[in-house]
């Protein structure tokens, strides 16, 4: 069962490009097992290779150099989009907010985005998504942004899937004002489907508002909920229109914008990823 599971971990990681720490493989196994029991584990198994602190298959091939400069390109942009985050992290409208994706995993690549999860207070979904895009294409420091996944406080249900509990579980959360903490315990499917997983301390940062104009219309009681309804109303119909996945959800509550549908792909390379290993 160790054996199979650290298999499987291991093909996840090589689809990414992704050489684990101990703890990162530890994290990521879907067997309950003690952090020194796997240390020992690995280093009696002749398929799997660990060196410097790094861990992956005997099959795999390994470029460190590389895998070094794609994890000091992770901190990079991490500290580039910083001022960008500081803004959206005093916006009194999001109560939760997190790096996803490959930074939140530790790595990045030249092009690589740095995406975000953002929860809302309910009715905000479409006025702060807007807010998160125009930082991203107008303030100084947004180019990398991507604000992929926003939701409604309401709406943090997400469909099991090793894959959603992989990426739920390795999120950075950067502001928690509860639904953070709401999304894991809402969806502690996860963390049966990873037993040694936790949730990652929260990134500090400081708040540091940089809003245009017309953020100030959008908060406006009557004026702000009129807005809200006809951009919801708006964007679903257009990004409907445009959509040709099965993974992306666009509702006045849910803008999932998984348009390469993410999860289909990977799982159909892990497959074959577990091919080649046997």
């Amino acid at each position: 069962m160790i054996d199979e599971s650290l298999k499987e971990v291991l093909a996840w990681a090589s689809i990414f490009e992704h050489k684990l720490t101990l703890e990162e493989c530890h994290r990521n196994l879907r067997f309950e097992i003690t952090l020194d029991d796997l240390e020992k584990h690995i280093a009696d198994n002749r398929n799997i290779v660990y060196k410097d602190g790094l861990i992956y298959s005997s099959k795999d091939t390994v470029n460190t150099s590389e895998f070094e400069e794609r994890k000091k390109l992770a901190e990079q942009h991490k500290e580039f989009t910083r001022p960008v985050l500081e803004s959206l992290m005093s916006c009194d409208q999001i109560s939760g907010l997190a790096i996803t994706g490959s930074v939140a995993a530790g790595v990045n690549d030249k092009d690589g985005d740095l995406d975000i999860l953002i929860i809302t207070k309910p009715n905000w979904v479409w006025r702060v998504r807007a807010l998160a895009i125009y930082l991203g294409h107008r303030h100084p420091n947004g180019g990398l942004l991507c604000p992929n996944m926003v939701l409604s406080e309401r709406s943090l249900a997400i469909e099991p899937s090793i894959y959603g509990a992989r990426e739920l579980m390795q999120i950075l959360p950067i502001k928690d004002s509860g639904s953070i903490s709401d999304l894991f315990s809402t969806n502690s499917w996860a963390k049966g489907m990873l037993p040694n997983s936790r949730v990652k301390a929260t990134w500090q940062i400081s708040s540091k508002p940089h809003y245009p104009w017309w953020w100030t219309v959008m908060r406006l009681p009557i004026v702000g909920s009129f807005i809200e309804s006809w951009e919801a109303n708006r964007r679903i119909k257009q990004l409907n229109q445009h959509s040709t996945s099965g993974e992306a959800i666009y509702s006045k509550s849910v803008c999932r914008g998984h348009e390469n549908n993410h999860k289909k792909r990977i799982e159909s390379e892990l497959v074959k990823k577990l091919e080649v290993m046997e």
